[in-house]
């Protein structure tokens, strides 16, 4: 059975006053923070940390190399500097992972690579500007942060003479994360992260397949570090050193993370969780037309947004109409269903069954929706601010992962009994139904 705790997550005050002390000095302190365009969550994340610092009086720039280009760029407060026309193929690349999320369970260990060659080869396009980079000297940064889903940023710092550099965990503890800091990793009960799913309660064949994971993820971390170094080794200086040696100088990591909402593993002094950093308690009113919306629906509203990295034209369309057929038979809610821009034939499909409880949306305030008092589920794809943000406000949630730690958040929303996990390849009617009856008809 499914059991929701209603009790609120945020950053405990222990945390929140460590990290308070930590970037608590006499004077404002000049502050780097490296966020590529990877998606619009990494933006928002790395936004939190620049406008909480700004808040406090330090001085921030966020330095954003533009994977994709983008007008989004997370912070209000902090000063952006952009770096634009780094390479195309990101995006083609990006949209052949999308393209292939239906017809395969997971990334495999050629995809991890391609992305490491990828990420290696923007790296260099970033070295080659060199008169941009030198201009941040010019900041005379006295801390940084980064990332880490790739290094080039903690060379950058390197190169930059910035002595100081904090490393950012977007999701819970990855394997480099945890090999570049010594951090204990008992495979036995605490599961890899990425591409996974297992849970910290595994069979023995599962704790087997659990270090093969383990493995594979070494094998590209070291592949992908060696590739970014030797960029660096190119274009900057032959002893440059190896960008795992400069990760593990970092002086502190912090895991955007809720410790009480991921599951328990041994950590060091220098992790610090800072999950439900900048996500205020409380929601702002909603516009008219949103709060229009949420006043539908007899017994309440269902939201459902799998990410920008999932475009619903990306769905198969036997999956959307299954979707769609299933959100038609629970009548007593209204379902707002967000799609893209481009996605005509999701709204023909919703034309053509004239169903009445269900709306197709684009751009929504998913923060403040979640806050709303007649909210009743939320669908998504298992990013980690939109899993914080839903409990911490206390919403269930039916998690649909697709890549990276997606698998692994969907299996802690279970395991805490705040929701139910589906995955991609079983996404159809019947088992859609199944997780909607189930979430939609507990009380608890």
């Amino acid at each position: 059975m499914l059991q929701f705790n209603h009790c609120a997550l945020t950053m405990s005050p222990t945390s929140h006053s460590l990290l308070l002390w930590i970037i608590a000095v006499a004077e404002a302190a000049n502050i780097l923070i490296y966020s590529p365009s990877y998606s619009k969550s990494h933006l928002i994340s790395n936004g939190r940390i620049a406008d909480t610092l700004s808040k406090a009086g330090h001085n921030v720039v966020m330095f954003v190399p533009e994977y994709e280009q983008t007008n989004f760029t997370g912070t209000k407060y902090a000063k952006v500097i952009k770096m634009g026309n780094l390479v195309k193929h990101f995006g083609l690349v990006m949209n052949e992972f999308t393209a292939n999320f239906f017809t395969k369970p997971k990334l495999s260990t050629a995809d991890l690579l391609k992305w490491a060659r990828i990420s290696a080869d923007i790296c260099e396009a970033i070295l080659r500007r060199r008169e941009e980079l030198d201009h941040l000297r010019s900041y005379s940064f006295d801390l940084a942060f980064s990332e880490q889903l790739e290094h080039c940023g903690l060379g950058i710092f390197h190169y930059l003479g910035i002595k100081a550099h904090i490393w950012v965990s977007s999701c819970s503890i990855i394997v480099p994360v945890a090999y570049d800091l010594g951090v204990p990793t008992p495979l036995s009960y605490v599961p890899v992260v990425e591409e996974s799913g297992l849970s910290n309660e595994m069979t023995l064949w599962e704790r087997a397949y659990n270090f093969v994971l383990w493995a594979r993820a070494v094998y590209v971390h070291r592949y992908a570090t060696d590739l970014q170094t030797e960029k660096f080794r190119e274009i900057v200086a032959r002893d440059f050193p190896n960008l795992r040696e400069i990760s593990a100088q970092s002086a502190l990591c912090f895991v955007n993370n809720d410790e009480f909402f991921d599951l328990a593993r041994p950590i060091l002094h220098k992790i610090i969780y800072i999950g439900g950093l900048g996500i205020p308690l409380g929601s702002s009113p909603l516009t008219e037309s949103f709060e229009s919306l949420m006043l539908k629906g007899e017994k309440g509203v269902v939201l459902m947004s799998l990410g920008t990295l999932v475009p619903s034209s990306s769905i198969p369309l036997e999956i959307r109409s299954d979707i769609l057929k299933v959100f038609g038979e629970f009548t007593e809610y209204h379902f707002l269903m967000r799609v893209d821009e481009g996605d005509n034939d999701t709204r023909q499909l919703l034309e053509d069954m004239n169903l009445h409880n269900v709306e197709l949306i684009g751009w929504m305030p998913q923060l403040d929706m979640l806050g709303h008092a007649r909210l009743r589920l939320f669908i998504t794809h298992g990013g980690l601010n939109g899993m914080l943000e839903a409990a911490i406000r206390g919403v269930p949630v039916l998690v649909i992962p697709f890549f990276g730690d997606q698998f692994h958040n969907a299996i802690t929303a279970k395991t805490r009994g705040i929701g139910l996990s589906l995955q991609k390849c079983d996404l159809n009617y019947k088992h859609l139904k199944d997780a909607l009856s189930e979430l939609l008809g507990n009380d608890k």
